[in-house]
């Protein structure tokens, strides 16, 4: 998903800014098993998924530490090796995934468990709250140059788990969407800017 934003921008010329915030509940938990195959009863997978999730999370937020265009890199880096190759989640992955990154495997493996990644995984998730998104992947667009305008966000990408429908569903509906300024697709919800102002 993140790739098939940053392509769209690129092919519009679009000047933007990303700001990816870690999001992992029980409806993500439950996306990710069953994504992985896993039995949304079977509580040793459950667990094993909460820990993954979490642990993403973890090492998303301690990659950003060495720069956010690394950290998005690491992300899509991480799901290309989870999602799209079906490899394990376990230490040769992520290693793989943060070397790919042009990442410091070591100071990322000491900065999960640092106070920071904490604390930013609270905002995080605090944001999550307040934006009431609830599942991921979900994006939310704001036009910088329009601040009055609502953001758009987008949390159904289709049935499909191939890449290429999901690139397909995000250019359709951001194709129809962004150049309008009153009417939104209903799988969408807009969210007004001045209530995430600080």
């Amino acid at each position: 998903m993140e790739q098939a934003f940053i392509d769209f921008t690129r092919k519009h010329d679009i000047d933007t800014q990303y700001h990816f915030v870690t999001n992992y509940n029980m409806a993500t938990i439950n996306d990710y098993m069953h994504l992985k195959g896993f039995k949304i009863s079977d509580i040793e997978e459950r667990t094993t998924a909460s820990q993954e999730v979490l642990e993403a999370a973890k090492l998303y937020k301690a990659a950003s530490c060495q720069g956010n265009k690394k950290a998005r890199n690491f992300l899509m880096n991480l799901q290309e090796q989870i999602n799209v190759l079906n490899n394990p989640f376990d230490d040769t992955t992520i290693k793989r995934a943060i070397n790919n990154s042009g990442l410091d495997y070591k100071s990322i493996m000491t900065d999960k468990e640092s106070q920071c990644v904490v604390q930013g995984l609270k905002r995080d998730q605090q944001l999550s709250m307040e934006m009431k998104i609830q599942k991921a992947p979900t994006a939310v667009v704001f036009d910088l140059d329009n601040e009055e305008r609502p953001g758009m966000m987008i949390n159904d990408f289709g049935d499909s788990r191939s890449q290429e429908s999901i690139t397909n569903n995000i250019n359709a509906m951001l194709e129809r969407e962004l150049p309008q300024t009153q009417s939104y697709a209903n799988s969408c919800s807009v969210i007004s800017l001045d209530k995430f102002r600080r």
